[in-house]
């Protein structure tokens, strides 16, 4: 199951990486245009983050428990929370 886990995390990780790095290097002549490439890069940034705490949660609990993985589910989701506050202030 690890495996399988590790290599779904991986595929997640490369396909995200690969469309910030498409969506960071197009070319915008327009202000509102580098203005939106910016917002998409920050919610791609925002998904992949999520994502790997996601997955972080996900492997906690099926090696320790689900009792023992409650601080760290909790930590996660307020890092999540300080991610959208973050990105709703810019």
């Amino acid at each position: 199951m690890k495996v399988n886990l590790k290599t779904l995390f991986t595929a997640f990780i490369t396909t995200a990486v690969m469309g910030t790095f498409t969506v960071n290097h197009a070319i915008a002549a327009d202000d509102t245009v580098k203005e939106k490439v910016s917002e998409a890069a920050n919610d791609t940034k925002r998904a992949v983050k999520k994502g790997a705490r996601k997955v972080e949660n996900e492997t906690c609990e099926m090696v320790n428990g689900k009792m023992k993985c409650i601080g760290t589910k909790i930590k996660n989701s307020a890092k999540n929370v300080g991610d959208k506050v973050e990105d709703a202030v810019d």
